[in-house]
């Protein structure tokens, strides 16, 4: 129609009217990629909106996780200082406890990282849709290594193999059976935690036996203080990278 009409103003010679609808021409293809512009503008802002939760919700996530572990942890370190006090002959710690104490010292498990929406987000070009080029850096930053993949939180000291190397498989099995892990629900996911306490109906001599043996090893309690070690690292970053997760949790909700 309009096509029309200009043709029609040229073989008139009615050149104002020719710039007029060519005015209107220009004009509507202006405002309509304005339009389109303002449109992917604010599709694109409600998609970051949407990258944003669900970042906010991994790294939630994360720290049910970490929490977890510190509690996992907690308890390792306690029988690992009941298996510390008998060795060292402190508190009147039983045959029993020393033996179970160490056992489960050697208990290991694992933190995980959530990084799932980060690397969609890598991986499509969907991080640039977050215009605040700091809270940008503070996620390039946060993601830069995984925590949970890093050689100081998946490192395993030697005592586990050690230890597990000198009690007998009935005492382990009977500590495994009613002592060990138990697999629990965490964001989404499982993971473990460790009873605080453990008693087990086997003979005392079982425990008075397999307790003079571990006391005859020169080496247990050097392996036995590194596994401490070790773990007391494990801890100590975990914490760490809670910190840091929380004040990525709060430039989040802060740029929302």
């Amino acid at each position: 129609m309009l096509l029309r009409r200009i043709t029609q103003h040229v073989k008139d010679q009615n050149w104002f009217a020719v710039l007029l609808d060519l005015a209107i021409v220009v004009f509507g293809v202006y405002l309509g990629i304005q339009v389109a512009n303002w449109n992917d503008e604010k599709a694109g802002e409600a998609q970051a909106k949407v990258l944003l939760n669900r970042i906010y919700n991994d790294l939630n996530n994360d720290l049910l996780s970490i929490e977890t572990e510190l509690k996992y942890q907690a308890v390792v370190r306690n029988y690992s200082m009941t298996a510390i006090d008998a060795l060292n002959k402190e508190n009147s710690v039983s045959d029993e406890q020393f033996v179970i104490g160490a056992y489960q010292a050697s208990q290991i498990n694992t933190a995980w990282s959530n990084r799932a929406t980060y690397n969609e987000m890598l991986s499509t070009g969907q991080i640039n849709l977050i215009k605040n080029e700091e809270l940008k850096a503070d996620i390039f930053g946060h993601y830069a290594v995984d925590y949970a993949n890093t050689d100081l939180m998946t490192k395993i000291a030697p005592y586990r193999e050690y230890i597990r190397g000198l009690i007998p498989v009935h005492i382990q099995d009977e500590i495994k059976e009613h002592c060990g892990d138990i697999v629990i629900d965490v964001a989404h996911s499982f993971a473990s935690s460790l009873p605080k306490t453990c008693d087990l109906d086997l003979p005392d001599e079982d425990f008075h036996k397999t307790a003079k043996f571990l006391r005859s090893k020169p080496e247990i309690l050097f392996n036995l203080q590194f596994q401490i070690a070790v773990n007391d690292t494990k801890v100590f970053n975990l914490e760490s990278f809670a910190d840091v997760s929380k004040k990525l949790m709060k430039a989040i909700k802060e740029n929302q």
